[in-house]
């Protein structure tokens, strides 16, 4: 949040704003989320402030001073940035929807110009090939048709946007936001979509072979009969949005895959490669995981204690406090084996409250199993020398209170044979 100090000096102008600021030379001024919408902060130094997320829709900026700012987020829309000083700004995701450039009097990067110009449609240009646009938020930019081959899109946010019939061959859009784009008919073969969202993306026609989909968001992902997806990734598709209750994924290769929340309830998941796969939310009840592979998979609030679990590979998995993992767990420098079907019982063993955490348990199960089975024996030898001792105690006692009831010695009887 911003300092209230500082927004209210900020709003009384910027005669008030800049004498305070050269007596306070060393404060770096937090504007932090600031409303500052509408303003005229004509000739306003904010040199190196802090104003990222901060509102700045329809305010007149004309001569402001925003170089070195933290301008991340921050909201342009609308407003007069005509002969503003924005060099070595972070204008990262900055949103500059109908704001006022100019080319030759605004000092800017040429990323973020360009980005500019993307926005309000102010190039006829499509060749926006080998560019870096990461960080950027082209939020429902039109980019029909353009060739963005080979460029650099990481975590540019593409929400609404219109990519349809672009070209984006070999582009990397690791963790880019697609959400409700249109690709339709889009080329994104060898494409790096890694940890992409591509919820609601309209992609008919979208040719996605060869590209890269690891833990892409696919839920409610739009694909058609003309689509063309690798057959791995369209298994996926299918998985996240179709469900797999009951279903025959035996042998599957589900690795890298984004599986959050999906319901595999009796599922057969038997020798499926399920290896750094997210896991997380999802109903394994009952599935069948026997020899599955979860090596480095994410299970945070997975329940595992109905499912067969026989010969499952449980290295380097994450986990959190409401993951719930079987009890027979076998340490070893390769794997985690569960080598018997889990018995359910309130003795099933609870993952670390720590959010991510290996588990690691087994050594200390085995030594506690050890300790105990040492101390049954000694106590059940212990018994049974007191009881004996009572037992002779108590013989004891009635002999000496019964003299006649003393067992006699019993006659030889070689002895009363007359000798011949």
């Amino acid at each position: 949040m911003a300092n209230a100090e500082h927004l209210a000096l900020l709003k009384q102008g910027a005669a008030v704003w800049n004498e305070w600021l050269k007596q306070h030379n060393k404060i770096i001024p937090d504007l932090t989320n600031a409303n500052l919408s509408n303003l005229n902060l004509s000739n306003i130094n904010l040199k190196d402030a802090n104003l990222s997320q901060a509102n700045f829709s329809h305010a007149d900026l004309n001569q402001a001073n925003l170089s070195n700012a933290n301008l991340e987020g921050a909201n342009f829309l609308g407003a007069n940035l005509e002969g503003a000083n924005l060099k070595g700004a972070n204008l990262d995701y900055v949103i500059f929807s109908k704001a006022i450039i100019n080319p030759k009097t605004t000092i800017i990067a040429a990323k973020s110009l360009r980005i500019y110009e993307i926005i309000n449609n102010q190039t006829v240009e499509r060749n926006l090939a080998n560019l870096d646009l990461s960080n950027s938020n082209l939020f429902r930019a039109d980019l029909n048709n353009a060739d963005l081959s080979n460029a650099k899109l990481v975590n540019v946010n593409f929400n609404g946007a219109n990519l349809s019939n672009a070209y984006l061959y070999k582009a990397d859009l690791t963790a880019a936001n697609l959400q409700n784009a249109d690709l339709t008919n889009a080329y994104f073969s060898h494409a790096n979509l890694t940890k992409a969202n591509l919820s609601n993306a309209a992609c008919c026609g979208t040719y996605f072979k060869d590209a890269e989909l690891k833990f892409a968001n696919l839920k409610h992902t739009k694909l058609s009969p003309k689509s063309i997806i690798d057959v791995k990734w369209y298994s996926v598709w299918e998985i996240v949005n179709r469900g797999a209750v009951g279903k025959n994924l035996s042998g599957a290769d589900l690795s890298n895959a984004n599986l959050s929340g999906v319901n595999f309830k009796e599922a057969n998941l038997s020798n499926a490669n399920l290896s750094n796969a997210i896991l997380t939310r999802s109903n394994l009840d009952r599935a069948n995981l026997t020899n599955s592979d979860l090596i480095g998979a994410n299970i945070c609030g997975v329940d595992l204690e109905q499912a067969h679990v026989q010969g499952i590979k449980l290295k380097s998995v994450i986990s959190n406090r409401d993951t719930h993992l079987p009890i027979g767990i076998d340490s070893g420098r390769s794997n985690l084996m569960v080598k018997e079907k889990p018995i359910t019982n309130n003795s099933t063993f609870r993952a670390s409250e720590n959010t991510q955490t290996l588990v690691k348990r087994e050594p200390e199960i085995q030594e506690n199993q050890i300790k105990v089975a040492k101390n049954t024996n000694l106590i059940g030898i212990l018994a049974f020398l007191g009881f004996l001792a009572l037992v002779i105690g108590l013989g004891y006692l009635f002999l000496k209170s019964n003299p006649d009831f003393a067992v006699k010695e019993q006659p030889n009887p070689e002895i009363n044979i007359p000798a011949k």
